[in-house]
């Protein structure tokens, strides 16, 4: 197994050898894996990017690689002082933050009990399908020009707290509404989802990316805090992968 490092200088290079011009899905094993473990890719100028979709699993990491990738693996988490080892959703913010998906509030602040924004969510998926979010006017320009593009979102209303049907809603759409077959009648306030969210909340709930709020009920209009929208985007990544 790959021993794991916090210093990329120093960590594990990993070549991926598959038939010419192909790509695959790969397990790397690693000792002593954390949610914030990461795959980084070496381009061949030097240049090197972290693997959103890199995935850890009880021995290692999972994530689709092309022939002749060159990878590193490190430990890329973050820390955080409001958000103690013990917070329900320590190891979800983990896994979206050492996958650049979400950065702190400040260097040493996470705030996972603030809403989230349609704005930070349009941002946080372009970045998930690597887009460049540093471009445009504003720090949102770029995301929101992606998910208006290919159906995401509708670009409205960025600055409003997002909901959780909403944020289901957006991410069903990235997913390509895949069929459903699954429903939610296991929820008191499952009748309370929204018409055009229903289909989304019950993918969803199927496929594990929304849990609940632990009470029975999906909640669908409450807003979603920083750290929910963590957990529920790590549940995303890792049905993805």
């Amino acid at each position: 197994a790959v021993s794991l490092t916090n210093d990329r200088s120093d960590a594990p290079v990993v070549n991926v050898n598959l038939p010419a011009g192909s790509s695959a899905k790969v397990e790397v094993p690693v000792g002593n894996v954390t949610a914030g473990t990461v795959a980084v890719l070496v381009n061949e100028d030097g240049t090197e990017e972290v693997i959103k979709t890199s995935v850890p699993t009880e021995s290692g990491l999972v994530l689709t690689v092309e022939d002749g990738a060159t990878i590193k693996i490190v430990d890329n988490s973050k820390t955080f002082e409001d958000v103690p080892e013990a917070y329900w959703g320590a190891d979800e913010i983990d896994f979206a933050t050492s996958r650049e998906l979400f950065t702190g509030t400040s260097e040493t602040a996470f705030s996972p009990e603030d809403d989230m924004t349609r704005a930070m969510v349009v941002t946080v998926l372009a970045r998930y399908e690597g887009v460049d979010t540093s471009t445009g006017d504003t720090w949102y320009d770029a995301g929101t020009q992606w998910a208006v593009e290919n159906g995401v979102s509708d670009g409205s209303n960025l600055d409003q707290s997002i909901t959780r049907e909403q944020l289901v809603t957006m991410l069903y759409r990235y997913a390509g509404e895949p069929a459903v077959s699954g429903g939610m009648s296991g929820f008191s306030d499952s009748a309370a989802v929204s018409d055009y969210a229903a289909d989304a909340m019950a993918w969803a709930v199927e496929n594990g990316i929304i849990t609940g709020m632990g009470d029975g009920t999906l909640n669908p209009q409450g807003t979603a805090t920083r750290a929910q929208v963590a957990a529920i985007l790590a549940r995303f990544v890792e049905n993805m992968a």
